[in-house]
């Protein structure tokens, strides 16, 4: 929580201050512990604060949750063309941390902001909520938030989209093509 609370995820709310049109939603945190397969050691726990998304409705409590996955069809397509081109090929993965909190701010939603209830043990203040800042795990227009964000960074960096697909990114270089597939 304190790595939510250092990147302005949250502004504490009072429950009373909230209007008629303003909906709360559950949260909880997601507990996933990795054990090495050979030893059964643990070798990562994470926790992750996962908002009740799912009872969040279309229309009423956000717009648009539309975000484009690539299609292991593009993948092949730009395998195959750096085989014509006689392009190099680098191929990376990239793990962001806390990824939808990378994006930028949340929109509001139909009825205004997202609020939750503290999740169990984050708070002995009665009577709060959380209003939410920043996209998070189990809201449905988080996907979205990082993919606008990335969209815009990818354009500050002269990349552009490739036409076939909205997630394949293109650079011209030197004559040369680099894609990034996200």
């Amino acid at each position: 929580m304190d790595g939510l609370w250092k990147r302005g995820c949250f502004k504490l709310w009072k429950l009373s201050d909230l209007l008629a049109s303003n909906r709360v939603f559950g949260s909880s945190f997601h507990y996933n512990i990795k054990r090495d397969g050979s030893t059964g050691l643990i070798t990562n726990c994470k926790v992750r604060l996962v908002v009740m998304g799912n009872r969040m409705k279309e229309g009423k409590d956000y717009v648009n949750s539309f975000a484009p996955v690539p299609q292991a069809t593009s993948g092949h397509i730009v395998i195959s063309l750096a085989a014509v081109m006689d392009l190099e090929l680098h191929s990376c993965q990239c793990d962001l941390a806390q990824a939808f909190i990378q994006a930028d701010k949340l929109d509001e939603g139909v009825n205004g902001w997202v609020f939750i209830r503290p999740p169990q043990g984050a708070t002995d203040e009665e009577g709060v909520v959380y209003k939410v800042l920043h996209p998070l795990y189990g809201i449905p227009s988080s996907a979205r938030a990082l993919h606008l964000t990335l969209s815009k960074w990818f354009k500050e960096q002269g990349f552009s989209t490739a036409g076939f697909e909205d997630s394949v990114w293109v650079r011209e270089a030197g004559g040369k093509y680099p894609h990034s597939l996200i």
